[in-house]
């Protein structure tokens, strides 16, 4: 059955892409599925009322592996043609992987009874593909941000506290074997539009070409992309990350290899210092799967981002004493699915180069119990705790971390910017969330309506060595948000 689901797939998939992003209109919504093909092909006849294939897609439709049809047609109130269940196996061949171990039975099983309508319908629209390679989606988010700040931060006030993001992405096929992606991203502050530095950024924070089976790796992604290539994000970077990515799977265990300029180079164009020079880190991973419920990853980095402190607390680091040169260490975490929650957790072990005034070798760790087990396994904010496309539906999350100085290199934080405060702030949150500091995450979200999220986070963190920092208290205070999120 395997076999079957997927030769199928190689074989037609690709093709049925194009088709299915012509049913959809610019919002995102399913158009009605024409039956001019069907109309056109004898051989794509109804299936009768009551056939176990309704049934069957109807599972699929509530575990949110297809969507964008009624209810009516799942219970087989509308009689279908096998037309119309090809397109809806594509659909669920593609998140094939995602799928829980029955469902994914069932995806077998729709496959090899469609087998011959999947082929039929991968040649006929395989003569428009080539007019369909390129695809345009957004998104949009408004957010409100507050903050109790400890250790003379400075609490948000007037429209700081109200922000804006628009991502406009661009996705593309060059070939069979090439793909292109690109995310132009706007950010401001509410009421600014006239601020120069607040108003309205406009950058490309995405644009990266991804080729497969190249140079002997299965993928190599070249340009510029997030940094996902290593850990559960204790390491991560959400955007500008400049650089090349290779995967290679080798029997059951995923390799992936990378290197990536995480922290911009503020002498570049002076000719002084190490103009042109950005920090760079350097990782190497394996990925595997203890079972169908459990999966870890180990991995290798090397950093040349050093740690920097100032006496008034506003250096890469989160502390007013010390400084280290280079780093590296190793990672190890999980990720398992506990009924009906996923439990992920990371752990890194560093040993910094020409460390003074710091402990030498620091740690971290950081675990996430969460009810997105529908969903990549990665910490929030990495991936969203629902399914945007299902109206009504609810996820939370739990996060605890602890994490010294100097284990996670400056800018390559998975918690930085997750936390409110101003860049400017000593030991501020924003941009030092993933460095001598320990904490509870919570957060909330809630499809309000098909393609608009509604989140709530939060969060209590304290400095985890007091002593690196001469602060009277480790409590650096407590921060809130709420924001909407618009897809299309």
């Amino acid at each position: 059955m395997k076999k079957t689901r997927e030769m199928i797939k190689a074989k037609s998939l690709l093709a049925i892409v194009p088709l299915a992003l012509m049913s959809f209109t610019m919002t995102g919504t399913p158009t009605v599925i024409t039956p001019v093909y069907a109309a056109t092909t004898p051989s794509f006849s109804d299936v009768p009322a009551g056939n176990w294939a309704y049934d069957a897609v109807a599972k699929l439709a509530k575990a949110g592996i297809v969507d964008g049809y009624s209810d009516k047609t799942f219970k087989g109130d509308r009689t279908m043609s096998r037309y119309e269940f090809a397109f809806i196996v594509a659909k669920a061949m593609d998140k094939f992987e995602a799928a829980d171990e029955s469902n994914k039975q069932l995806i077998d099983k729709l496959s090899a009874e469609f087998a011959s309508e999947l082929n039929r319908l991968g040649a006929r629209v395989a003569k428009v593909e080539a007019k369909t390679n390129t695809w345009v989606s957004g998104e949009t988010r408004f957010r409100y941000l507050g903050n109790d700040p400890k250790a003379g931060g400075t609490k948000m006030h007037g429209s700081d506290r109200f922000d804006f993001r628009q991502r406009v992405k661009l996705n593309g096929t060059i070939n069979d074997d090439v793909s292109w992606t690109a995310r132009l991203l706007i950010t401001g502050k509410a009421g600014n539009y006239n601020n120069a530095t607040d108003g309205s950024n406009a950058a490309f924070d995405i644009f990266a070409v991804t080729a497969k089976d190249t140079l002997g790796f299965d993928k190599v992604r070249i340009g510029r992309f997030p940094l996902d290539s290593f850990t559960h994000a204790i390491f991560g970077k959400a955007v500008g990350v400049d650089g090349i990515r290779i995967d290679k799977n080798i029997g059951k265990v995923l390799f992936t290899g990378a290197v990536n300029n995480v922290k911009s180079n503020v002498n570049q164009n002076t000719g002084t210092g190490d103009s042109g020079d950005a920090k760079t880190l350097t990782t190497a991973q394996l990925t595997g799967k203890l079972n169908d419920k459990t999966g870890w990853k180990t991995g290798y980095y090397w950093s040349d981002v050093p740690g920097t402190s100032t006496a008034a607390g506003t250096g890469s680091l989160n502390t007013n004493v010390g400084s280290f040169a280079q780093s590296k260490g190793w990672t190890a975490g999980f990720d398992a699915k506990v009924g009906n929650l996923m439990l992920i957790g990371d752990y890194v072990s560093t040993s910094l180069t020409n460390a003074r005034g710091l402990p030498s070798s620091p740690k971290g760790w950081a675990v996430e119990l969460s009810s997105a087990v529908n969903q990549p396994p990665a910490f929030f904010s990495v991936k969203n705790l629902v399914d945007y496309k299902k109206k009504g539906d609810f996820g939370w999350s739990v996060a605890y971390r602890s994490i010294d100085a100097g284990a996670v290199p400056s800018g390559a934080g998975g918690f930085d910017a997750q936390a409110v405060s101003y860049a400017t702030d000593p030991y501020s949150t924003i941009i030092k969330g993933t460095d001598n500091i320990k904490g509870l995450f919570v957060a909330f979200q809630n499809t309000i309506s098909k393609n608009v999220i509604w989140t709530i986070e939060g969060q209590d963190l304290k400095i985890k060595n007091k002593n690196l920092t001469g602060l009277s208290s480790n409590d650096l205070g407590k921060t809130y948000m709420t924001k909407f999120e618009f897809y299309y």
